[in-house]
């Protein structure tokens, strides 16, 4: 799921976008939380199958990390994600839509990508079905 709306946010973003127009605005609102949820699950469903059932997602991410599975930059950065998926899910009114901008301009949800897929690779090694 993670790198199909990936692709598919590639190809709105090559298209231009304007986060003035308020549709625009929502279409890459709900894409990037979709995209966000998708890891949070990952990282908290990767712990829970390694034996660590989380508390909460920075919990099981900081398991991740102890099992050599993410670095502590990981960490940070998932952070980064969970708190920009709880701004749109629950402070929408507060949403910096020049942080958006920046995330489409500059690509950076590529990274989420990058991040689940290492997540992924790296339990499946531990002979795990994440």
């Amino acid at each position: 799921m993670i790198v199909d709306i990936t692709h598919r946010l590639d190809v709105e973003v090559e298209k231009g976008y304007d986060l003035a127009v308020w549709g625009e605005q929502m279409k890459f609102l709900h894409a990037l939380q979709i995209q966000s949820q998708a890891l949070i699950d990952l990282v908290l469903r990767g712990s829970s199958a390694l034996g660590h059932p989380p508390s909460t997602p920075v919990d099981a991410a900081r398991y991740l990390v102890e099992m050599n599975i993410m670095t502590r930059e990981d960490l940070d950065f998932f952070r980064k994600v969970l708190g920009f998926r709880n701004v749109v899910v629950h402070e929408y009114a507060s949403i910096d839509l020049e942080i958006v901008d920046r995330i489409l301009k500059n690509r950076e949800y590529r990274k989420v990508m990058m991040l689940a897929e290492k997540i992924f690779r790296e339990i499946a090694k531990r002979g795990v079905d994440p």
